[in-house]
């Protein structure tokens, strides 16, 4: 019997002006082809934008869309999929009878993605892009600008690793709801629009100030149109255009309102309505670091879901590329707080090496191993506010922090880990305590024990233990320690957070001092 060669794969992304689906036959990461492409135009933004709703009409029109959808896939033997929802549809107040009727009608399961992991999706498929064609943020840096219909994601990147990252409820469509339809046809709408996102992007601008920049990269559902304008080919994967074209096209636009748009792009009224805030928002991000060279990439939501499910199948060592790179990002959060970073690496390094020992025993893997890192990066970034309450602040801070890459559940975990790795689980002695969702219990108790006993190594914050070695055997975790220097506050304290591993591992920690 001949062996199959290739997996088949459909990527479907419900977005808030359409639904598209991709499907893939792939073998790894090197070894892919798109064999169909297809979507269907619903404008899902406006309706939820304007009420807050997805009318029952677009609800069966999206049904009757996915069924096509579905049929499609049966023809190409789709094997593996993920069907996920954006922006119109996480903020819709009936997502949960729209996401049973789809499942009721043709048995696909939607995802509804945070904004958090939807422009980390595309980040992950404009990266890659930008590193074929050897653009790269080693020398210079590079900020990257994803603008949907719903939101911004702001990703300053230096280096190699991520600097900075803020999300904004600033898209295009919702600009375009936020000012009726007079106010786009006043001379005014240009000067208004302008100061209205400069005053919403501002807390940017002082984060960034200290930055310099090459490039500014620009992604979004509105790029197409920006091309077309520009005169560039839209099918182009990457295009780089200097920075004073860029400005000259924007002293341009800045002076024609909707109707004088609409006459000299020969576009329509609709398409004109969603210009004048695209381009009115690139420039007030232009202005934010000055870059001498801009570039557009073709990438798309969909690229991106399609990218991350062939490695996170095929690849390790991309996944392990992929998770250093957000690591990089948790520690700039950890030093925005002023955290330890000798002993947030030592805490670390302890607890993933702890981590590797049991993980398969436990049925953890790559997912819980992130959030664990995370967990050990910004644990203490509460102390920037109070060191009696440290472990409070960190959760709080932690909770009202984006994360690119990570969704709010993820988020919520590494919170609530950060705040228990200092107090008792179900403690009813405090009431400040963060209630833990029942499905989060186990893998909350989970993180947050190693966490504790990788803290407990390092009571001293003076890094003794130079290297260590964990053995499972037996019901009994033996960590030997690698040090010279006196461990007697290590041991005690160790002695005194082991109950709690042991509780919710069933295996007792055993510390033995290795003295090389």
């Amino acid at each position: 019997m001949k062996r199959k060669l290739h997996t088949t794969f459909a990527a479907i992304h419900l977005g808030s002006e359409k639904i598209s689906m991709q499907i893939t036959e792939y073998r790894n990461l090197d070894k892919y082809k798109i064999i169909e492409r297809v979507s269907r135009r619903i404008r899902l933004g406006e309706a939820t934008f304007k009420n807050k709703i997805i009318p029952f009409e677009l609800v069966s029109e999206i049904c009757e869309i996915l069924q096509g959808f579905k049929r499609l896939m049966t023809e190409y033997g789709v094997e593996e999929y993920r069907l996920q929802a954006t922006t119109a549809v996480r903020e819709a107040s009936n997502q949960i009878f729209l996401l049973d009727q789809i499942y009721s009608k043709t048995g696909l399961q939607v995802e509804v993605v945070d904004m958090p992991k939807e422009i980390y999706t595309k980040f992950v498929a404009i990266r890659n892009t930008l590193k074929n064609a050897k653009i790269s943020s080693e020398r210079e840096g590079m900020l990257m600008m994803d603008i949907s219909s719903g939101g911004l994601g702001v990703t300053l990147v230096q280096d190699e690793q991520i600097r900075y990252q803020e999300n904004f409820h600033v898209g295009i469509i919702r600009i375009k709801e936020s000012f009726a339809r007079n106010r786009k046809e006043s001379m005014h709408f240009n000067k208004a629009l302008t100061e209205f996102l400069s005053s919403t992007i501002g807390p940017v601008r002082q984060e960034l100030q200290q930055s310099s920049v090459q490039y500014l990269v620009l992604s979004g559902t509105e790029t197409e149109l920006l091309l077309r304008m520009l005169g560039l080919d839209e099918e182009q994967l990457v295009h780089r255009i200097k920075a004073e074209d860029f400005h000259s096209f924007f002293a341009k636009m800045r002076r024609m309102n909707l109707p004088q748009l609409i006459s000299a792009y020969n576009i329509p009224e609709h398409v004109a309505e969603l210009a004048l805030p695209t381009v009115v928002l690139y420039e007030q991000l232009l202005h934010l670091l000055p870059a001498k060279e801009i570039i557009i990439t073709g990438d798309s939501f969909i690229d991106g879901m399609q990218l991350l499910h062939i490695g996170r199948q095929t690849s390790p060592a991309m996944c392990k590329e992929w998770e250093q790179e957000l690591i990089s990002l948790f520690h700039c959060i950890g030093q925005r707080y002023m955290y330890d970073k000798h002993h947030v690496q030592q805490v670390e390094r302890l607890a993933v090496t702890i981590f590797e020992a049991i993980a398969k025993s436990y049925s953890m893997g790559e997912y819980e191993r992130l959030l664990l890192r995370a967990t050990c990066i910004l644990h203490d970034i509460g102390k920037y506010i109070c060191m009696r309450s440290h472990s409070l602040y960190s959760y709080q801070l932690i909770c009202s922090t984006d994360m690119l890459g990570l969704s709010d559940r993820d988020k919520n975990i590494v919170a609530l880990a950060s705040y228990y790795h200092a107090n008792r689980l179900f403690d009813q002695s405090k009431p400040q305590a963060p209630p833990v969702p029942r499905d989060m219990v186990a893998i909350v108790a989970k993180l947050a024990a190693i966490v504790r006993l990788a803290d407990a190594l390092d009571r001293s914050y003076l890094q003794k233990i130079r290297s260590c070695s964990v053995t499972l055997k037996d019901n009994k975790l033996k960590i030997q320690a690698t040090s010279k220097m006196d461990l007697a506050l290590e041991m005690w304290t160790f002695e005194d957070k082991a109950s709690f591993f042991e509780e919710v591992y069933g295996i007792k920690p055993i510390l033995e001092r290795v003295n090389k």
